[in-house]
């Protein structure tokens, strides 16, 4: 009996029960309840390029302008939600504070919106993080996340294929300009990727200048196709 409670308890932190936001009882698989999951901010009408969500009188069938102005060297995105509260406050939990109890859950929503409708691609590679950054977090959140969107599908993913070679200042605290010149040179192949089509997985596309980065060094290794799978998209870029 003691046993059962000791693990009973020790469940009940790893997994908390009822809705993530407001404690009712939620969907056992999402871990939200009905109307805490119809009120997230879904990023439906997007560039389907770059997943930046576009005002309701432009066309999701056409690329944003800026995507029109530099193609950038991914084919196309997906990123469920938009990167606002709640949305936001669930993945800062998660990179910052270590609740990787929401790990399956947020995976979980992008299955659900993605569905099975997508080319399916040869490997999913998670953004890699620099060691001293992976030391000080503990963990990769991209490659916790994947993971899961991984087994869900029954693709292959693989952490190792390509690392973070050049410990760079943290991607939040720069401008966009500056994002994309700290990255430069950040990134190096580490396998065999010809002709492959990859999927590049992150948290939250911001700018985009990690995912743009990331794509050129695989292209230039010799992959056939990038596409980019994220969480969340931060409106406004």
């Amino acid at each position: 009996m003691k046993v059962n409670n000791w693990l009973n308890s020790i469940q009940s932190l790893l997994y908390p029960s009822g809705c993530l936001l407001c404690g009712a009882a939620g969907d056992y698989k999402l871990q939200f309840c009905p109307a805490c999951y119809r009120s997230l901010p879904f990023n439906r009408h997007t560039c389907p390029i770059c997943a930046l969500p576009l005002p309701p009188s432009v066309s999701s069938d056409m690329p944003c302008g800026r995507c029109i102005k530099k193609q950038p060297p991914y084919t196309q995105s997906f990123a469920p939600l938009r990167y606002e509260s709640p949305v936001s406050k669930l993945i800062s939990g998660l990179k910052f504070n270590r609740r990787l109890y929401l790990v399956e859950p947020l995976a979980r929503v992008l299955t659900d919106c993605m569905g099975e409708t997508f080319i399916r691609p040869d490997l999913i590679i998670p953004v890699p993080l620099h060691p001293l950054r992976l030391q000080e977090r503990g963990f990769n959140q991209s490659l916790e996340l994947s993971r899961v969107v991984a087994r869900h599908y029954r693709l292959p993913v693989n952490w190792q294929l390509c690392q973070r070679v050049r410990h760079t200042q943290a991607q939040s605290d720069l401008s966009e300009k500056a994002r994309q010149k700290n990255l430069r040179s950040a990134f190096e192949v580490c396998g065999d990727i010809q002709s492959a089509h990859l999927v590049l997985f992150d948290d939250v596309i911001t700018t985009g200048a990690t995912v743009t980065e990331l794509s050129k060094t695989l292209k230039r290794a010799g992959a056939k196709r990038v596409d980019v799978w994220a969480m969340a998209r931060t409106p406004g870029y």
